[in-house]
């Protein structure tokens, strides 16, 4: 194709190249397949992942922390260490890692955070008005072995938490927590 005229009906127009490297590559006469970037094993992808959740309607005092009572997929096995029916979460690998939780709240207003220990983590604090609502939150952080996550209500009041198991509605998650070790 020829990028100085072209010719549409009885018009011509210019078209103009944005460099002069376009038209051998519009013209697919030089084949780019991207970056090249060292080989790896398959499987190596993040070094570690987990989902813990919970399935029962709870009611979370004021700092109170939420529990989980099924951990999901925990990979690699020992990652993190959690016992179903308890809030704490071990961290067993010191990293970079992305939390993400989400919780049902049948009543606003409505706070939560994440905690390492007895500290807020900067960042992971979200909340909002409305009635029955799913609010989300995430977090990047940098986390060391042995250190213990919570999620907790960071409100001046108690909070439920909802499950769907009223009213004939099948029941939902009340609470979850993705964590991804980034690096």
């Amino acid at each position: 194709m020829d990028f100085e005229n072209f010719k549409k009906g009885a018009r011509n127009k210019k078209i103009y190249r944005l460099n002069e490297s376009c038209e051998e590559s519009c013209n697919n006469k030089n084949n780019f397949h991207g970056v090249q970037v060292p080989e790896q094993p398959v499987g190596t992808g993040l070094p570690g992942f987990a989902y813990i959740y919970d399935t029962e309607p709870q009611v979370v005092p004021s700092n109170g922390s939420i529990t989980f009572n099924t951990n999901g997929n925990i990979t690699p096995a020992g990652f993190v260490t959690h016992i179903p029916g308890t809030a704490p979460i071990t961290i067993n690998q010191t990293g970079n890692y992305l939390i993400i939780f989400e919780v049902t709240v049948l009543a606003g207003p409505y706070a939560f955070a994440l905690f390492n220990g007895d500290n807020q983590i900067a960042g992971s604090n979200y909340g909002g008005i409305p009635n029955t609502a799913t609010q989300n939150g995430q977090v990047i952080t940098s986390l060391n072995a042995s250190d213990v996550l919570t999620l907790r209500n960071i409100n001046t009041a108690p909070k439920n938490l909802f499950n769907g198991n009223v009213a004939g509605i099948p029941a939902v998650i009340s609470a979850s927590i993705v964590i991804l070790r980034l690096a």
